[in-house]
């Protein structure tokens, strides 16, 4: 036989603070009820001693000198100069890369790819243009000759992107045959949004 003290499991335990509640509910109905109160705090239980994590994740893109910066709003986005192509035209593409990352120290997450236009204005060139998008350096397109649109729905990502980890995106752009006099006179800015949510 042996003798102390026996632990519950959690399952018993939620059954009785499950039995406590009917019990409560029950009492509730009476004249003479009785109440009770308990509270549990994770934490030292001094103010501002939460449970959390505190390190940040912390998406930054690199500018054409190689520092990484926030770039958390429209007004301090990075501006990059163009890899190849001077003018949007249907034969020669323009082209530029992004590289993103998750700095340290910090949080693994995803990082979800998307276009935006950054000036939109009415019948700019930004809705007639066709994407080609590659990431990190892979020989074939993650999309190809696709609208800003498909672009977005196509759910371009780094999944998984570790503290410290960088990946690059090469974007082209280019004029649909026979645009024409369509195009005359017409401009658009190309915005790259790279989106961070932590696992």
């Amino acid at each position: 036989m042996r003798h102390g003290t026996l632990k519950g499991s959690g399952r018993k335990r939620l059954a009785l603070a499950s039995g406590a509640l009917v019990l409560a509910i029950g009492a509730g109905a009476t004249a003479a009820a009785f109440t009770d109160v308990a509270r549990l705090n994770l934490g030292t239980g001094a103010p501002g001693s939460g449970i959390g994590n505190p390190q940040r994740f912390d998406i930054a893109v690199k500018d054409s000198t190689g520092i990484l910066r926030d770039a958390e709003t429209p007004q301090a986005a990075v501006v990059l100069p163009l890899s190849a192509g001077t003018a949007f035209s249907e034969t020669t593409p323009v082209q530029f890369d992004v590289t993103v990352a998750n700095r340290q120290p910090g949080i693994t997450g995803d990082l979800a790819v998307s276009l935006y236009d950054p000036d939109p204005v009415n019948q700019d060139l930004f809705g007639r243009l066709l994407f080609t998008v590659y990431l990190d350096g892979a020989a074939t397109p993650a999309v190809a000759n696709a609208s800003a649109d498909q672009v977005n729905q196509a759910g371009l990502a780094f999944r998984g992107v570790a503290p410290g980890q960088e990946h690059r995106i090469s974007l082209s752009a280019i004029l649909p045959a026979n645009s024409g006099t369509q195009v005359i006179g017409k401009s658009t800015q190309l915005g790259v949004l790279t989106n961070g949510e932590s696992k």
